[in-house]
C-alpha cells in the first residue's frame, strides 16, 4: 500500500492541498468533533451494555482472593454467623493457568512454526520427478547397451533420444529439489526473524498474563503487532565525520520501529457487542486511563496532536474514573478513591466511511490517509482507520496499519460463551459449589461454637448470686432465696448437638466435585500423594493421558484463537513493512502446542519404551533413526540435546572410524573364524529375538491389563486408588490360597506312608 500511496501522489501532488483550503477552520474541526461524537457515543453504548459482564468480574476476582460480597458479609457479621472463607478457587485456578503456561511456553522449544505453503505439492512433484528420471536412466542404459550389441541407424538414434530425456528429467528434479530446499530456507529465516521480533518484546510473558485473566475472569486480550507506542531510551555518544567521540554519553529518545505485542486491560476493552467472534465485529474500542503525565507521555509519540493535548492539559477531565476501580479496591481492602485527574483517552480501530476518513485526513494533516480516499471510491465501502480521541478532542488519526485488515487483538477465553466475546474464568465455575463448601464450614464453625458448651439455665427466682454476677464461675456462692426441690432445681444444663461428621461428609462431598467441575484433579495439580504407590507404568500414563484430554482441548483453542492469529499477523507485518526481501514468500503458520508439548510427559516414556525395545530389534532397529530418537528422548525430558549429545558430523565421523576398522579386522582373520563368528552372531541374533518377542508380549499383556483396569475404573465409576485397593484385595486372595495349598502339600508329604493309605499297614 505505501509504494501505491506514493504514485498516487506523485500523479495527483495537489488534490490535498486544494481540499484542505477549500474548507474552512472552523467548519473542519466542528466536522471532526462530530465524528469524534459519534465515537464516543458508540463506546458509551458499548460500556452501558457491559455492565452484567463486569459485574461477574468483580464476583469472579472477590471468589478467587477469598472475599465475600458485600452483601453477605453484612448479614454474616449481623447475625454473629462465621465469616470463615476456605479459598478452594484459587489453587484451581492457579493450576489450571500454570499447566496453561508450562504446556504452550516451555523454555527449550515454541508453540508455533512457519512453513512455505506449497511444500507438500513440491515435494510430491520433486518425488515423481525423480522416480522418472530414475526410470529413464534406466532405460537410457539398456538403450545403450542394445545399440552397442547391436549397432544399427536406429538403435543409435534410440540411444541418443532415451539419454536426452533422461537428461531432461534429471534437470527438471533438480530444479523443483532447489526450488523447494530455497522455500525451506526463506521460510527458515522468517522464523528466525519473527522468534527474534517476538523475544524483543517479551512475547512469552504478554502471553502468560493473558492466561492468567482468561483463569481469573474468563477473558485475556492482547494486541498486536503494534510499532510506535513506545518511546525507546538509549545512550549514544556524538561522533564527529571520522567517528572520534567528541563528548559524554547522551540521552537519546527513539520511537519503536519493531513489532510488539501488549497486554489488554480487560476493563478497557470494548469490542462489539452483538458478535461472538472478534473477527465479525464492527470495530475495537480501547480505554487507556491516564493521569496527567501519562498524557504528557503520548505528545512524544509519533502521530499526536501535541495542541490538543495541550488544551487537555488546561482543563478538568470531563469523566471520572470508572466505578470498577472502587470495586477492585474494596476486594483489596483499599478504600482511598482515585486522586487527581484522569482521563479517559479511548482507541478506536476499525471501520470508517471514505467521507469520515476524507474528514479526518483533512482535519489532521493527514496526506497519506486522504490519498486513499481520494479518486473513484465507493460511498458504500467502509476503510479501515485508527482514531485517538479524549474529551471532544481527536488526538491522533491514521490509516490501519495492516493490509490484510485482520483485527490486532487476540481474545482467550477459558470457556466460551456461545453469544460474547467474554468467556467464563474458573471462579465462575466453581461459584456454588465454593459456596457450597463455604456453606458447609461455616456451619460446621457455628455448630462447634454452640456445642462447645452446655446451655445452662438458672431460675432466678429461687436463687441469685453471692457476688451479683450471674456469670457462671468455679466456687461460686449463691443464695437460696425458696425452698430448693429436686422437682424444680435452680440450675439445668442442656447440651447442643454437635453434628461435625455430618457436615465433614458435605464438605468432602463438595470437594470432589470441585475436582470434577474444575477438571483439574489432584494428581493434575502435581499432587504425588493422589497416586497409589507401585503403580505400573502404563497405568500412570494412561491415567496422565486422561486427564490431559481436558488439557488439550483448551490448548487446541489457545492455538486456533491466539497464536496462529498473532503469528500470521507477525508475518504480515514482515512481508508489508519487512525489509529483508531474503525472508518473503508464500508461508502458512502451523501452532503445535496441542500437538507436540502438551504430551511431553507421555512422550518421555513412549520414546523410552520405543528405544528400549525395538533399537536393538533386528527387523524393526534398522527402520529408526536411532540418533533422531535419542535427541527426542532429551528434548521430551527437557535436557538441552547440544549439551549432551555429540553434533550429526561427529557422530557420522565416529561411525565411519569404528566400521573401517571392523573392517580392517575381518580381513585378518580367516575363513573358518568368520565362519564361526557368523554362526556365533545367528545364535546371538535368534536369542536376542526370542527374548525381544518375550519382551514384547510382556508389554503388550501389561498395557491390555492397565486398559481392562482404567475401563473397569470407568464402568464402575471408581477411582484409582479404589481400583488399586480392589487390585490388592485380590492379590491377597490369591497369595493366601497358593499358602494354604503350598501348607497342604507340605504336611500330606510329611506324613507316614500307612497314613497316607488311610492308616492301616501294609
Amino acid at each position: 500500500m505505501a509504494q501505491a500511496l506514493v504514485a498516487v501522489q506523485q500523479e495527483q501532488p495537489d488534490r490535498f492541498a486544494e481540499a484542505r483550503a477549500a474548507i474552512s477552520n472552523e467548519r473542519l474541526r466542528a466536522a471532526m468533533l462530530a465524528i469524534a461524537g459519534e465515537l464516543m457515543s458508540e463506546a458509551n453504548r458499548r460500556v452501558g451494555l457491559r455492565n452484567g459482564i463486569e459485574e461477574r468480574w468483580i464476583e469472579d476476582l472477590q471468589q478467587y482472593h477469598g472475599r465475600y460480597d458485600v452483601t453477605t458479609e453484612n448479614e454474616l457479621k449481623t447475625a454473629e454467623r462465621s465469616r470463615l472463607f476456605i479459598n478452594m478457587t484459587r489453587p484451581k485456578t492457579n493450576a489450571m493457568g500454570a499447566r496453561y503456561k508450562d504446556l504452550l511456553f516451555p523454555t527449550d522449544d515454541r508453540c508455533w512454526a512457519i512453513q512455505p505453503t506449497p511444500v507438500p505439492r513440491m515435494a510430491q512433484a520433486a518425488e515423481r520427478a525423480a522416480s522418472e528420471a530414475q526410470m529413464l536412466a534406466d532405460q537410457a542404459k539398456q538403450a545403450e547397451q542394445a545399440a552397442n550389441d547391436n549397432p544399427n541407424p536406429q538403435a543409435e538414434a534410440n540411444k541418443q533420444a532415451t539419454a536426452t530425456a533422461a537428461e531432461t528429467a534429471k534437470q527438471t528434479w533438480a530444479k523443483l529439489n532447489a526450488d523447494l530446499e530455497e522455500a525451506k530456507r526463506r521460510a527458515s529465516l522468517m522464523q528466525e526473524v519473527i522468534e527474534d521480533q517476538l523475544t524483543e518484546c517479551n512475547y512469552q510473558a504478554v502471553k502468560r498474563d493473558q492466561i492468567d485473566w482468561a483463569m481469573k475472569i474468563g477473558t485475556g486480550i492482547t494486541k498486536g503487532p503494534v510499532t510506535g507506542d513506545l518511546v525507546r531510551k538509549g545512550w549514544q555518544q556524538p561522533v564527529d565525520q571520522a567517528g572520534q567521540p567528541t563528548g559524554p554519553h547522551e540521552l537519546k529518545m527513539a520511537y519503536g520501529t519493531q513489532p510488539s505485542h501488549r497486554l489488554v486491560d480487560p476493563w478497557g476493552f470494548f469490542p462489539d457487542p452483538d458478535v461472538a467472534n472478534i473477527k465479525d465485529g464492527a470495530g475495537v474500542f480501547e480505554r487507556h486511563l491516564k493521569n496527567a503525565t501519562k498524557l504528557r507521555q503520548l505528545a512524544k509519540l509519533s502521530g499526536f496532536d501535541v495542541d490538543a493535548i495541550r488544551r487537555l492539559l488546561d482543563s478538568k477531565p470531563i469523566g471520572g474514573a470508572p466505578s470498577y476501580i472502587a470495586s477492585l479496591r474494596n476486594i483489596r481492602e483499599e478504600a482511598q478513591a482515585v486522586a487527581g485527574p484522569l482521563y479517559q483517552v479511548w482507541e478506536y480501530n476499525g471501520p470508517l466511511t471514505p467521507e469520515q476518513m476524507r474528514t479526518l485526513a483533512l482535519a489532521m494533516n493527514n496526506r497519506a490517509a486522504f490519498d486513499v480516499v481520494t479518486g473513484d471510491v465507493d460511498q458504500l465501502a467502509e476503510m479501515q482507520g485508527c482514531v485517538w480521541f479524549c474529551d471532544n478532542e481527536v488526538l491522533k488519526f491514521q490509516l490501519y496499519p495492516l493490509d490484510s485488515g485482520e483485527p490486532m487483538y487476540s481474545v482467550f477465553n477459558l470457556v466460551k460463551d456461545e453469544s460474547s466475546i467474554f468467556g467464563y474464568g474458573m471462579p465462575a465455575i466453581l461459584r456454588d459449589l465454593q459456596s457450597a463448601f463455604n456453606a458447609a464450614w461455616r456451619g460446621m464453625m457455628d455448630n462447634a461454637g454452640i456445642s462447645s458448651g452446655p446451655q445452662i439455665v438458672i431460675d432466678t427466682s429461687t436463687i441469685k448470686p453471692a457476688d451479683g454476677d450471674m456469670t457462671i464461675r468455679p466456687r461460686k456462692l449463691w443464695y437460696a432465696t425458696k425452698g430448693i426441690t429436686k422437682e424444680n432445681p435452680p440450675f439445668q444444663v442442656f447440651n447442643i448437638q454437635n453434628n461435625q461428621n455430618e457436615l465433614a461428609n458435605i464438605i468432602t462431598l463438595a470437594e470432589r466435585f470441585i475436582d470434577d467441575v474444575s477438571m483439574t484433579p489432584q494428581m493434575a495439580q502435581g499432587d504425588v500423594g493422589s497416586m497409589p504407590k507401585d503403580t505400573p507404568v502404563g497405568t500412570t500414563v494412561l491415567a496422565m493421558n486422561a486427564v490431559n484430554v481436558i488439557f488439550r482441548d483448551g490448548v487446541k483453542n489457545f492455538d486456533d484463537d491466539v497464536t496462529v492469529p498473532d503469528i500470521r499477523r507477525q508475518y504480515d507485518w514482515n512481508m508489508q513493512f519487512g525489509q529483508r526481501e531474503d525472508i518473503k514468500g508464500d508461508y502458512d503458520v502451523k501452532a503445535t502446542g496441542s500437538s507436540v508439548l502438551l504430551v511431553r510427559e507421555i512422550q518421555a516414556q513412549s520414546l523410552m519404551a520405543i528405544a528400549l525395545n525395538f533399537g536393538g530389534h533386528p527387523i524393526y532397529g534398522p527402520m529408526l533413526k536411532n540418533y533422531e530418537l535419542l535427541g527426542k528422548i532429551f528434548q521430551a525430558h527437557m535436557i538441552p540435546v547440544d549439551e549432551v549429545m555429540l553434533s550429526k558430523e561427529q557422530f557420522e565421523t565416529i561411525v565411519a572410524q569404528a566400521a573401517q576398522q571392523q573392517a580392517e579386522a575381518a580381513k585378518a582373520e580367516s575363513p573358518e573364524q568368520l565362519r564361526l563368528k557368523a554362526t556365533q552372531l545367528q545364535v546371538a541374533a535368534q536369542i536376542e529375538i526370542a527374548n525381544m518377542e518375550t519382551a514384547t508380549k510382556r508389554f503388550v499383556a501389561e498395557h491390555d491389563r492397565d486398559t481392562a483396569m482404567m475401563q473397569l475404573a470407568a464402568k464402575g465409576n471408581m477411582k484409582l486408588d479404589e481400583l488399586q485397593a480392589m487390585l490388592a484385595g485380590k492379590q491377597m486372595e490369591i497369595d493366601h490360597k497358593e499358602r494354604s495349598l503350598a501348607v497342604e502339600t507340605a504336611v500330606t508329604q510329611q506324613q507316614p506312608a500307612h497314613e497316607q493309605h488311610g492308616g492301616g499297614y501294609l
